[in-house]
């Protein structure tokens, strides 16, 4: 049985299920998809309060969502859910010619809410993640309660908006051009390596805590040819919808974020109605468990004015 809202060795006490998809629209490939998500009941005896739901970064595993952060929205009374988008972690890998968008992972989303009998949910997104909430919140309205954007963006290939850092872009081609990672110490330093440039200097991490996780990640499922980069790229910006997301907005982001600059933050705070605003000095493309405490306490208040 699950563990509810309990953490028991280190590890969440969380019921999974496969939340099945019709097949993609727009494909002929006539396959589903299943996607991997775990769900966390609310400590027993918390007041009733309405599901979270946590929505991933491109190519980052589920677990990325740490006790640290979920524990004290259970002890709120919270329901929390968190999920692998398809193409990372234990949900299906989709044939490399197989194209799909953010509006294909806003559906996922969505599904795994049906999943779990959810109506509605405070959607919680990091990155790509915000960017698939905001997709959810302009097209799927009445399954969000309340949106919080952590590090994302309104979207790319928009000349309004800077793109990512030099070194950063420079970093990456280098990497994709490098012998791929093969070894699992090759795999893990991989994605240490990514984790570092992310992060800003606000809170340190120690390399031994980088290297549990990414081995950790490799041991769960190691699969860098995803289609998220894709999906991004060829989704429409949203800067121009902005004003159609009627929901309660909170917008976190670094300073030094390398990813995308602060800008893309300021762009969402400015175009989304009534929307809040909190940007943390010296915190990269990354939410530390070091920064938890400070952000629950401004994402409890926002939730509290989503019910």
């Amino acid at each position: 049985g699950a563990a509810r809202g309990r953490w028991t060795v280190g590890r969440l006490g969380g019921r999974w299920r496969g939340a099945t998809l019709d097949p993609m629209a727009g494909s002929d490939s006539g396959f589903g998809v299943q996607i991997h998500s775990e769900v966390f009941e609310p400590v027993s005896g918390a007041p009733e309060a309405g599901a979270v739901l946590l929505v991933s970064g491109a190519d980052s595993h589920c677990t990325r969502w740490t006790s640290a952060f979920i524990q004290p929205l259970l002890d709120l009374g919270h329901r929390v859910v968190r999920y692998d988008h398809r193409d990372s972690g234990l949900s299906t890998k989709v044939p490399a010619d197989v194209g799909y968008t953010l509006a294909d992972l806003a559906d996922d989303a969505c599904a795994v809410m049906d999943e779990h009998g959810i109506l509605r949910a405070h959607v919680v997104g990091r990155s790509m993640g915000g960017m698939v909430g905001q997709v959810m919140a302009l097209d799927h309205a009445d399954r969000v309660a309340t949106l919080t954007l952590l590090g994302s963006s309104p979207g790319l290939g928009d000349e309004s908006l800077p793109s990512a850092a030099d070194w950063l872009v420079d970093r990456m081609a280098e990497r994709l051009f490098a012998p791929p990672a093969v070894s699992h110490t090759e795999r893990v330093a991989w994605i240490v390596e990514l984790d570092e440039m992310f992060a800003g200097d606000r809170y340190p991490i120690t390399t031994a805590e980088r290297i549990r996780t990414a081995s950790a990640e490799v041991e769960r499922c190691w699969y860098p040819e995803s289609g998220h980069g894709p999906a991004v790229n060829s989704s429409p910006s949203r800067l121009g919808r902005l004003a159609g997301i009627s929901v309660p907005t909170l917008v976190v982001h670094g300073t030094a974020d390398p990813v995308f600059p602060v800008e893309h933050a300021l762009a969402l705070a400015d175009g989304i109605p009534d929307a809040g605003l909190w940007l943390v000095e010296g915190l990269g493309h990354e939410v530390p468990d070091g920064l938890v405490p400070e952000l629950l306490d401004r994402i409890r208040e926002h939730l509290a004015v989503g019910v």
